[in-house]
């Protein structure tokens, strides 16, 4: 943001919520977790404390309100993954042979996240909130933030929901409808993380319509991706220096240090006046993640939206010297790239085209490592059939039986056989291909999507200025005052 519009923003923010600064009380809400043990990891356990921490070490007053999968009580609701030993011991051989390999290293646990109110079922989450959205006071704020799974509607983004306890959801449009008990003169701001959580940027419309127009209340948010992509996956390991996604970067931004607590390399604070609003927490994770994600906030979204058809051919040469012209050029110079111009055009262009040929290359060989997987398994398994059959009926009491006087044999059987080693290899390499390579290639697929991106937001943006009417201008500075508010 140049300094000009920054004034103005605080101009406007003055008009908006009085002349001081001072707010009365925040009210912040946090949402997590999954819809059901096997699919609540413990990345999002791992996140949603991380925002508690940064929240208790920010300045100001603030009431914090946090509802979990299913609450405070002692239900495993957390599953965390950790390699299993390569022995009988772990009945990682059995495991191998009968395609549970993945799941033999999970562990379920009951979440350890402090001052849970709540669980997160839709209908008890619904007459929470309700209750919850009517407390804030004109002089107050509110935040919410969200950590967990969403869910895509093919036919309409204000179906899009959130996946929460018990495999219940939240829509866009419900959740319009509950934020609609918050009284408009209080500022209200959120953070999405999950998949397809851009269609949750209808909340700044009317009814949460596909519309220009913003709606009487005061919201403003962000989002890890657009309506129709998945946010990068959450993960199940423990690995938190792994971690990857829109949240860890986001408040790594307003904690000034990373959640494995080194200082951050890059500061965040792009208008230099010593805060570090939301929006320059959105625009360090946009600037310096290497992910899968694509994030975008309230106000990019409206630019989108807003731009007329007949100027989608016009300026399309040099992006301008605003804040998103300025990051694609950081982008495209950290990703090794010219900067800007015809070179960089070029560059892209190549390597995406050499990048996609990687990525066909190893999604046929996951393909084709997959069937072999299956034939080993079937062979193998074949083989143990006719030593104890009583293996090839689960959840019976026949396998339990099995279990108690035969697994160590059989899984001396499995260690000794000719192929079993040729299995584990093919096995590990096929975790490997999704898990590091293939997913490490999308990442720097997006960074080239990411460049094009904000080279077009940063065209958008200086279309706006020269084309918007007054009221689009008021709409959009109203979202930008509300984006730039700290936490």
């Amino acid at each position: 943001m140049n300094a000009m519009r920054h004034a103005a923003a605080a101009v406007f923010a003055g008009v908006l919520f009085g002349a001081s600064s001072v707010h009365a009380l925040d009210h912040v809400w946090i949402v997590g977790g999954g819809p059901y043990p096997g699919h609540s990891q413990a990345q999002i356990e791992f996140n949603v404390n991380w925002v508690i921490q940064v929240l208790n070490a920010s300045a100001g007053a603030r009431q914090l309100h946090v509802y979990y999968t299913d609450g405070s009580t002692t239900g495993r609701d957390v599953v965390l993954w950790q390699p299993p030993a390569e022995s009988g011991a772990s009945l990682q051989p059995l495991a191998r042979v009968f395609g549970e390999q993945g799941p033999n290293g999970e562990r379920f646990y009951s979440n350890r996240i402090p001052g849970v109110q709540g669980g997160t079922e839709a209908g008890v989450l619904r007459e929470r909130l309700e209750k919850d959205f009517s407390e804030p006071k004109p002089g107050d704020r509110a935040l919410l933030v969200y950590n967990g799974h969403g869910q895509r509607d093919h036919r309409d983004a204000a179906g899009n929901a959130l996946l929460l306890w018990n495999d219940s959801r939240l829509s866009v449009r419900e959740m319009d409808q509950l934020m609609s008990h918050i009284d408009p003169g209080v500022p209200v701001r959120f953070v999405f993380t999950q998949c397809y959580s851009g269609g949750f940027a209808r909340l700044i419309h009317p009814q949460a319509q596909d519309t220009l127009a913003l709606g009487q209340a005061n919201r403003c948010g962000f989002f890890a991706e657009s309506e129709d992509r998945e946010s990068e996956g959450c993960s199940a390991s423990i690995e938190v220096g792994d971690y990857r996604d829109y949240s860890t970067y986001f408040f790594a931004a307003l904690a000034g240090r990373t959640r494995t607590g080194e200082a951050i390399g890059v500061n965040p604070d792009r208008n230099g006046d010593n805060v570090v609003s939301l929006y320059e927490a959105h625009l360090f994770a946009l600037s310096q993640a290497h992910n899968a994600d694509l994030p975008r906030s309230t106000s990019e979204v409206f630019l989108e939206r807003w731009q007329p058809w007949y100027l989608r051919w016009i300026d399309t040469g040099a992006e301008p010297d605003n804040v998103y012209g300025r990051m694609a050029r950081e982008v495209a110079k950290k990703n090794g790239l010219p900067e800007s111009g015809p070179a960089l055009i070029e560059k892209m262009r190549v390597r995406r085209h050499a990048m996609t040929q990687k990525m066909t290359e190893l999604d046929e060989e996951h393909e084709n490592l997959g069937r072999e997987v299956k034939t080993l398994q079937k062979e193998i398994r074949k083989e143990i059939g006719l030593r104890w059959p009583e293996a090839l009926s689960p959840y019976t009491l026949n396998f339990v039986q099995f279990l108690k006087k035969d697994l160590d044999a059989a899984q001396d059987f499995i260690l000794s056989h000719p192929r079993y080693p040729e299995l584990v290899t093919k096995q590990d390499r096929h975790a490997a291909l999704v898990h590091e390579e293939i997913s490490s290639l999308d990442r720097d697929i997006t960074q080239l999507d990411k460049i094009l991106r904000l080279r077009n937001l940063a065209r958008l943006q200086g279309q706006f200025e020269r084309h918007a009417t007054e009221e689009e201008r008021g709409w959009y500075q109203r979202l930008q005052s509300c984006e730039g508010q700290p936490l």
